[in-house]
């Protein structure tokens, strides 16, 4: 929701999440009687990305005619440092009456001609009685201590956030910035990257299980991981093990120049430290002399570290390629991590990386390439054939598939791979492998898409559906559902009559917490197309011990029995959940809800006089 890097910045954001109204837009107007803190102010906004409104025509001829000639003629709106409590109110005024801005910043320097307390309960009386006060988050900045403390009680007592430094308030106001930001991002319409074969799952499964065959802790290197990173559609660089300089000379010859050659030791964390890696040999007395040297600097340096032999692989087109190094590693609180950054032998993963829970789609890989964009963590370069961000989202979700395939992954270290563009290659990479028994999702600190509730049934008139989970994907289709639904059937729904819904409230129905919430959509082929037909659904409490459950149908496909198997659906989920009763409120006059959950065992009670009919499911002791 919101990040802060200290405790003055979390009291901060709790001071403005706790008293303002929801943010409708960014731009922000200042009011002040002070021109050195509000350029303080300004500065702040600009370094954290914020946006100053723009003050148009009509608001500025208002200004002109309230204010003295010497005020500012621009936001900041300068008052001049004579300003009493009635040119605050004006300007306030003047600037709520237009549609300039979005959030309103008042601040106040000490100052002889301005009474403090009058100047804030005077502020405060303009703001509570004006007819559009609620369309603006209104934050103030009342700088001083103890002549300022009594008006910034003022404003705590009347709701409306106020800070003692310019600094901080335009803090505060970018904490909604971001608030506002990081929402419309999580309801973001994520896309479909390809998923995963499921014989190609099943050769990973298996290869897994190989390793571990009677071991609980298995580390393996790039030579010994390709085949199972192909199974997740990675391209890797071929790679051959030589045990000395001659053998690698041989494999040289055989795949060809030029070639890399590199120290192959489970004890030298990084093989720069005995330079350890070779590029570009382009003959057999320059490989034989490289890897010849490798081994006499490890002795040298490491005398009791295993040596392994060598790594010999062709040589990737380095040139116009960027090195980005991405890590999957296993918290003991969070479970699975991907962690994405530039890399190099000096990587600090707690300093170098952008991180991110898994699962991921498509929108939130690309927030996370964002994030280490902007954050430092990856610095593109300026190539002929940049990289690809599509690409590299569509790379991370492989790496969160195969996360949430694999409970056996413990960790994973990639370094790097290589882009080209669009084109992906693993050069490097290491594997731990650790048993792991219960359920794979539980390792997990958010539930992915169960897929093992996915499963066919056959209609009434012989059509057969795909009963499924909801997916975030589903937006576009759910919206073409809900239009296919009578204003009567939808009014029975939501007691309400409603008009279209928006991009929000169809993210609200599409993207759910698995954990908390589920819904059951039926599927079918249309014209070539897969269309929502109907959707059932369970929000559950906390303490699993009720869940409310809503159903709804495409209005002209009601007899096909559709009704009876989502319902059932639902039932089954909740039952195995261990919730222990389902309950759901319809109109008394929908009778084919009410015949139905009579039908299923609900337990009915119809007020008519309220209009509601209560049906209730025990479901567990």
């Amino acid at each position: 929701m919101l990040r802060v890097k200290n405790n003055h910045e979390l009291f901060a954001a709790v001071e403005t999440l706790t008293h303002s109204v929801p943010l409708r837009g960014e731009r922000l107007a200042i009011i002040t009687n002070g021109g050195g803190p509000a350029i303080m102010a300004v500065d702040t906004l600009l370094e954290r990305g914020g946006k100053m409104a723009k003050l148009d025509a009509e608001l500025i001829d208002k200004l002109n005619s309230i204010l003295p000639s010497s005020w500012s003629n621009r936001n900041p709106i300068d008052l001049v440092g004579d300003a009493d409590h009635t040119r605050y109110v004006m300007a306030l005024n003047a600037v709520m009456n237009s549609d300039c801005a979005d959030a309103i910043l008042i601040m106040h320097s000490p100052s002889a001609v301005a009474h403090s307390e009058l100047t804030a309960q005077a502020i405060v009386e303009a703001i509570k009685s004006h007819p559009r006060h609620k369309r603006f988050n209104i934050l103030t900045n009342w700088s001083g201590e103890l002549t300022a403390k009594p008006a910034r009680n003022i404003f705590t007592q009347a709701g409306i956030p106020t800070y003692r430094t310019p600094e901080s308030a335009v803090v505060a106001f970018m904490h909604l910035v971001e608030y506002r930001r990081n929402q419309k991002q999580l309801m973001e319409t994520p896309t479909t990257a390809e998923q995963i074969h499921s014989t190609e799952l099943t050769k990973a499964k298996d290869w897994i299980d190989i390793k571990l065959q009677g071991d609980e802790l298995v580390t393996l290197d790039t030579h010994q991981i390709g085949y199972f990173l192909r199974c997740f559609n990675f391209d890797v660089l071929p790679t051959w093990i030589a045990s000395d300089a001659s053998e690698a000379v041989h494999i040289a010859e055989e795949i060809g120049y030029p070639v890399a050659v590199k120290l192959r030791s489970p004890d030298i964390a990084h093989k720069s430290d005995v330079q350890g890696v070779m590029l570009n040999l382009r003959n057999s007395a320059e490989v034989a002399s490289a890897s010849q040297a490798i081994i006499d600097r490890t002795k040298l340096s490491y005398p009791s570290a295993n040596i392994h032999g060598l790594l010999v692989q062709g040589m990737a087109k380095l040139a116009g390629g960027e090195e980005i190094r991405i890590k999957v590693k296993t918290d003991d609180t969070f479970g699975p991590i991907i962690l994405i950054g530039q890399g190099g032998s000096e990587w600090d993963e707690s300093i170098d990386a952008a991180s991110a829970l898994p699962p991921l789609n498509m929108t939130l890989a690309r927030y996370l390439i964002v994030r280490a964009i902007k954050g430092g963590k990856i610095r593109p370069q300026k190539l002929p054939d940049p990289m690809n961000i599509e690409g590299l989202s569509e790379f991370l979700v492989r790496i969160s598939q195969m996360v949430v395939s694999c409970p056996q992954m413990h960790e994973l270290d990639i370094h790097p791979v290589l882009a080209n563009g669009g084109k992906f290659t693993i050069i490097d990479a290491d594997l731990t492998l650790r048993k792991y028994e219960g359920h794979a999702h539980e390792r997990l600190a958010i539930r992915p898409y169960p897929v093992e509730f996915e499963e066919q049934v056959v209609l009434k008139d012989g059509d057969v559906a795909l009963l499924r989970p909801i997916l975030p994907e589903d937006e576009p289709n759910h919206a073409d559902f809900i239009n296919n639904v009578s204003k009567e059937d939808l009014y029975k729904r939501f007691f309400s009559d409603v008009g279209e819904f928006n991009h929000e409230a169809l993210a609200n129905l599409t993207q759910i917490d698995y954990d908390r919430e589920m819904a059951f959509v039926a599927v079918i082929n249309e014209d070539g197309e897969d269309k929502i037909i109907g959707v059932s659904r369970a929000l559950i409490t906390p303490d699993n011990s009720d869940a409310e459950f809503a159903i709804l149908i495409r209005s002209d496909l009601k007899g096909k029995g559709l009704g009876k198997v989502l319902m059932s659906k639902i039932i089954g989920y909740c039952k195995a959940k261990g919730t222990k009763q389902l309950s759901g409120m319809t109109m008394p006059n929908n009778r084919g809800m009410l015949t139905l959950a009579q039908k299923l065992g609900f337990k009915l009670d119809i007020q008519f006089e309220d209009g509601t009919a209560d049906m209730v499911l025990p479901l567990n002791d």
